[in-house]
């Protein structure tokens, strides 16, 4: 005999054991076979508290869905969704795992948390059972970069989950104190934010938000006309890129601010936020080559639908691709076998920083 509704587990714990089943399952199962099940495991209760658990989880289709039924057929089927996966990686891939968390580890990514940690050790006993070696420990599965890596900027683990939690409820806005950048003699200020996005960039965590409202210290508002710090507020109504590290409190707060109309996180002008971009599109670039950087951006091309062909001079490449920071960074470190033909203002943006660079280098120490 069924017990009362009351005597049910914790809706977690049922919700987790109902998915568990549907992912171990080899087809679609009755509600009354998954009530079964969980009786077997919790003690008897109403087959109804099961029934509202299906039906809850279904509005996740990511969870659990319904499977179409014949007409004649009193009892609804259920499957799993496709994020509902049990987790059992072959070596290989385990190989792959171990290498993204190395990588992620170089950038500031924290994988210590309690199911990423488990899910790390996991990968590495995975490829430990196939090999013959600890290959983990032996450092014969690793990541690396010839490019010099800051540091991560230090930043309270915290105020990310108070940000992610945000981000997930989506009706939720944030309350932050905040260390601005070239603000004068305002050490900090307040911003009440509809947060947006979390952006994993180099070695920082950014937050692109849209600003409701800000306060200053008395005296020391930014004039309306005035130039904003970059990953500072724009002002109210427009949005920005915070970072992380220069957060000094974060808190939610119950009003839920609306999005801008046609807001896109990954636009131009949002991204700009985020990164020096230099153009509102891809740009037409020509560029000479040494026989070296011919080779180079043979196998790793700079961009899609690059043509090189043979010149005067070595290489003649060209090209459409973005102006962006990364880009000058990208002519600049590899000058000695590169030159800018067109457009004529990145060209003439190479030459007078590097004529800076040899200025500095020709003057006596």
């Amino acid at each position: 005999m069924a017990g009362s509704k009351y005597t049910a587990p914790d809706r977690e714990r049922r919700r987790a054991a109902l998915r568990k089943l549907l992912q171990g399952a080899t087809g679609a199962q009755k509600t009354e076979a998954l009530h079964s099940a969980l009786e077997s495991q919790f003690g008897p209760y109403s087959i109804r508290t099961t029934r509202r658990d299906l039906v809850a989880m279904a509005g996740r289709p990511e969870w659990v869905k319904p499977v179409p039924k014949n007409p004649n057929a009193k009892s609804l089927l259920w499957a799993v969704g496709r994020g509902s996966v049990d987790l059992t990686l072959s070596p290989m891939e385990c190989m792959t795992l171990t290498a993204i968390f190395q990588h992620a580890d170089r950038f500031g990514f924290r994988s210590d948390t309690e199911d990423l940690a488990k899910l790390r050790a996991y990968a590495s006993t995975e490829v430990g059972k196939k090999a013959r070696r600890d290959l983990v420990a032996e450092g014969r599965i690793t990541t690396g970069t010839r490019f010099t890596v800051l540091k991560p900027g230090e930043y309270k683990e915290e105020h990310l989950r108070v940000i992610q939690e945000a981000l997930l409820d989506g009706t939720l806005s944030l309350d932050v104190v905040y260390r601005p950048r070239d603000a004068g003699a305002a050490e900090t200020c307040w911003y009440r934010l509809k947060p947006l996005a979390l952006s994993y960039q180099d070695s920082n965590i950014y937050l692109t938000a849209l600003v409701h409202q800000e306060q200053w210290p008395e005296g020391l508002e930014p004039t309306a006309d005035a130039p904003r710090g970059k990953y500072s507020s724009n002002g109210p109504g427009k949005t920005c890129a915070l970072m992380l590290h220069r957060m000094t409190e974060v808190k939610t707060y119950w009003q839920d601010i609306p999005e801008l109309n046609a807001h896109d996180v990954r636009s131009v002008e949002v991204q700009k936020d985020l990164m020096t971009i230099h153009s509102d599109g891809p740009i037409e670039i020509e560029l000479t080559l040494s026989d070296n950087l011919h080779n180079r951006l043979s196998e790793n091309p700079l961009a899609e639908g690059q043509v090189m062909v043979p010149s005067a001079k070595g290489w003649r490449l060209t090209c459409q691709i973005a102006d962006t920071q990364g880009l000058r960074l990208f002519l600049l470190s590899n000058a000695a076998d590169i030159q800018v033909v067109n457009p004529r203002h990145l060209r003439d943006h190479v030459r007078s920083v590097l004529k800076q660079a040899l200025e500095i280098y020709d003057s006596e120490l």
